[in-house]
């Protein structure tokens, strides 16, 4: 089959849509019925320089242009945009091109939508053949904050590794002897990592590892200035690697539409204690593969860093299904688990072996590639 997938996505940062993205166009080079390849507005980075050759910069080349026009007006191709239902000039583009094949593929910034945004993601939605949401959580949000049909909604979970993979990343060389705790994501307003070294200061004798850029990181440092257990480990090429080196992971979102850390951590067969919220609850069963937090207090910033992602202004509350006003986890609450599970080892083990199998069930490389097949050859052949 010569039918194209066209996938419109930055490859310019490195993060959670990034990583799995490029995880999956390696297995669907090699898998898919279709031919691919990337369209974006920016350079592709360094690490992704195995799909490199795949991608085109649209602002570098009126010849790219063109044939991205031609591909969104063509029958004969699908443009899969990640992030971009509520994008104002998506909105605009396909006001004036009769497109046909579109798939918008919500992966989480709907949280940063604002009020005013409700016509653009209405006209979005209105021009796609299929909305794909990466959880439960991001299709409420998508229906309950802008009224979008449901029925229009396919959910499909983000795919990882194989289900095949080692069952466990053997990494002997750890960065420290203590008991260590990690985290792994974008330094920004959403991730609540100033709540991790809030803990981290109440822990001196435990070891903290923060992996990851962003606005937020100045202001990390200076909060974390003068505690010798606090280390910056900038971006990361290797997650796995880094998080066979730990004890434990922390994901502390303020709000998150998944939790692709918390994936990550369970092919590595490593607990994680998470705040409960949003999508993480998709993948954490508290007391079962996991420990999550309810967060219950008032956000402890207002403040936010040049460049920072602003506050949501809703997140899924997990137990009612609703939409609800953020708040970030207790710090002292966060020290009680993290000692806990140090005091616990088979307890960690536990709840590492049994994230392992909910991961390679519900998350695996296999089942994600299917899934987007099937909606590539429905719209196709309809």
């Amino acid at each position: 089959m010569s039918k194209k997938i066209v996938h419109q996505l930055s490859l310019s940062d490195i993060g959670g849509v990034q990583r799995s993205f490029a995880l999956y166009l390696t297995y669907a080079l090699k898998k898919s019925n279709f031919h691919h390849c990337i369209y974006s507005f920016h350079d592709i980075l360094d690490n992704f320089i195995n799909i490199k050759k795949y991608h085109f910069n649209i602002n570098k080349s009126l010849h790219n242009r063109l044939k991205f026009l031609f591909y969104l007006y063509s029958k004969k191709y699908i443009i899969h945009f990640y992030n971009n239902l509520g994008s104002n000039n998506v909105n605009k583009l396909l006001k004036f091109l009769p497109s046909s094949n579109i798939i918008f593929h919500e992966r989480g910034r709907v949280w940063n939508a604002k009020d005013e945004d409700h016509t653009i993601y209405q006209n979005n939605s209105s021009k796609a053949k299929i909305i794909i949401a990466n959880s439960n959580a991001s299709k409420i949000m998508l229906s309950k904050r802008f009224n979008i049909d449901c029925n229009k909604i396919n959910v499909v979970y983000n795919g990882f590794l194989s289900k095949n993979i080692s069952h466990k990343i053997v990494n002997n060389q750890r960065y420290s002897k203590k008991f260590s705790i990690g985290y792994l994501g974008r330094l920004d307003t959403p991730k609540g990592v100033h709540v991790l070294l809030e803990s981290a200061k109440k822990l001196p004798d435990y070891d903290f590892f923060i992996a990851g850029k962003g606005a937020w990181e100045d202001t990390l440092k200076n909060i974390a200035r003068g505690f010798n257990n606090i280390y910056f480990m900038g971006v990361i090429k290797n997650p796995l690697e880094f998080i066979s080196k730990m004890d434990t992971m922390v994901v502390p979102s303020i709000r998150e539409p998944l939790g692709n850390t918390v994936i990550e951590s369970g092919y590595c067969k490593k607990p994680v204690i998470a705040s409960n919220i949003d999508g993480i609850a998709e993948i954490i069963e508290n007391g079962v593969n996991g420990i999550l937090i309810d967060p219950k207090n008032t956000l402890s910033f207002n403040k936010l860093p040049k460049g920072a992602v602003p506050i949501p202004k809703f997140v899924v509350n997990p137990k009612t299904q609703e939409l609800d006003s953020p708040k970030e986890i207790d710090s002292i609450k966060l020290c009680e688990f993290i000692v806990k599970l140090e005091n616990n080892p088979k307890l960690r083990e536990k709840y590492g072996e049994n994230l392992y199998l909910t991961v390679k069930q519900k998350f695996c490389i296999e089942d994600y590639f299917e899934k987007l097949e099937k909606i590539y050859q429905k719209i196709l052949l309809n």
